[in-house]
C-alpha cells in the first residue's frame, strides 16, 4: 500500500530522500511525523495547524549522529515568509553566528528567526525538546480579512523584528514559562479541544513576544570555535565514560590542549552548569542507575563512581539525595 504523504506545513516539506524512513500518525487535533534514521536520528513532530499560516510544533529527537541544517530532513518553499520562533525545553542547540564562530542556545532560551536570513540556524545532537512557533506571511496573507487588525500588527511587528536582528537568542519571560510548562502538562482528547487550547496558548505566547521590548533582551554570549565545542564536548564523554578517577581541570587543560578558561566557560555555556557541578551530579545519576539495576554491594558502587570509601560515599550519597544508598534501594524494590 503507498504510503500517503502529509507534510508538516503546506509549505514545509519532507525531503523526498528522507521519505523512505517516515511514518505519519494521526494524534488529537494534528498529526505526528516520524523520523526513524538507523544510528543516526529518532526524531518526532507533533504538528498543530492551527491557524492559515500559524502552526506549532513539538519535536523530541534522540540523536545518535549529530544534526546540521545544512542537512536538514525538512525543506522550506519559501523561506522568506517563514518565521520561527524556537522556545528549547531541553537539551541544548549550537548556532553559527560567523566565520567558524558558534554560540547555544538551551533550557529556557528563545531562538528567533527568518528562515531565508539564517537558513543554517543551528544543529544539535542527544536528548533535544523544542517546540517551534512557525509564521508564514505568505498563508497568513491569504486570510487577511478573516483576522482582526491587532492581530496583523502583532505578525507584521516580529516579523520587522527579526528582518532587523537577523538572529535572535533570549531566555523566557517568565509569563512565557508558564505557558510552556502548561504545554508540557496538558493535553486534551478530542481534536477541537487540542486545537483550540494550542491556538488560545500559541496567541497569547506571540502576544507576550509583541509586548516585550526583544531588542533589549538579547543575550550577548560568547563564541567558541567548532575544534574548541568538538573537544569540550569529548571532554565531556571521556568524563562519563571515566567517573571512578578523578582528574583535575589543569590536567584536562593540558591533556586535550585548551586554555581551561575556556574549557570553564564553553562546558557551562554548552550544558548549563560548571563541569564539576555537572560531574558530581553524574556520579551521583550513575550511582542510582547502579543501586537500582544491579545487586552490587554499596562499597562496589562507592568504587565505581570514585569513592575509596563507602562511608564518604554513603555520607555524600545522602547529603545529595535525602536518604542513604540502602535505604535508597529498599525504597526502589
Amino acid at each position: 500500500m503507498k504510503k500517503e504523504k502529509i507534510y508538516p506545513t503546506d509549505e514545509i516539506k519532507v525531503k523526498d530522500e528522507f521519505f523512505p524512513y517516515v511514518k505519519f500518525e494521526n494524534i488529537p487535533g494534528g498529526h505526528s511525523t516520524i523520523f526513524d534514521i538507523p544510528n543516526k536520528y529518532d526524531i518526532q513532530l507533533n504538528v498543530y495547524n492551527l491557524i492559515p499560516g500559524i502552526s506549532v510544533i513539538f519535536s523530541h529527537a534522540n540523536l545518535k549522529d549529530h544534526y546540521n541544517e545544512n542537512d536538514e530532513l525538512l525543506e522550506y518553499e519559501h523561506p522568506e515568509d517563514n518565521l520561527l520562533i524556537n522556545f528549547i525545553i531541553d537539551g541544548y542547540c549550537q548556532l553559527e553566528v560567523g566565520s567558524d564562530k558558534y554560540i547555544f542556545v538551551k533550557k529556557n532560551d528563545i531562538h528567533m528567526y527568518i528562515k531565508e536570513l539564517y537558513p543554517y540556524s543551528f544543529s544539535y545532537i542527544g536528548k533535544v525538546t523544542i517546540v517551534h512557533v512557525i509564521i508564514n506571511k505568505r498563508q497568513f496573507e491569504k486570510k487577511l480579512r478573516s483576522y482582526s487588525l491587532d492581530l496583523v500588527e502583532i505578525i507584521n511587528h516580529l516579523f520587522d523584528v527579526c528582518k532587523k536582528e537577523n538572529n535572535i537568542v533570549f531566555k523566557y519571560p517568565e509569563k512565557i514559562l508558564e505557558i510552556i510548562e502548561e504545554f508540557k502538562k496538558l493535553e486534551f482528547n478530542k481534536d477541537t479541544s487540542n486545537r483550540v487550547y494550542y491556538q488560545l496558548k500559541t496567541l497569547e505566547t506571540l502576544l507576550i513576544l509583541y509586548d516585550l521590548e526583544i531588542e533589549n533582551e538579547k543575550i550577548n554570549q560568547r563564541t567558541y570555535s567548532d575544534a574548541t565545542i568538538r573537544v569540550v564536548r569529548y571532554i565531556k564523554n571521556s568524563l562519563s565514560r571515566n567517573i571512578a578517577s578523578y582528574v583535575s581541570l589543569e590536567t584536562l587543560s593540558m591533556s586535550y590542549g585548551i586554555n581551561l578558561t575556556t574549557l570553564k566557560n564553553c562546558f557551562r555555556d554548552m550544558y548549563g552548569k560548571p563541569i564539576y557541578t555537572w560531574y558530581k551530579e553524574y556520579k551521583f545519576y550513575r550511582a542510582k542507575e547502579l543501586i537500582e539495576n544491579t545487586n552490587y554491594p554499596i562499597s562496589k558502587i562507592a568504587d565505581m563512581v570514585g569513592y575509596k570509601s563507602s562511608s564518604k560515599f554513603s555520607k555524600a550519597f545522602k547529603k545529595e539525595m535525602g536518604v542513604l544508598p540502602s535505604s535508597y534501594r529498599k525504597n526502589k524494590k
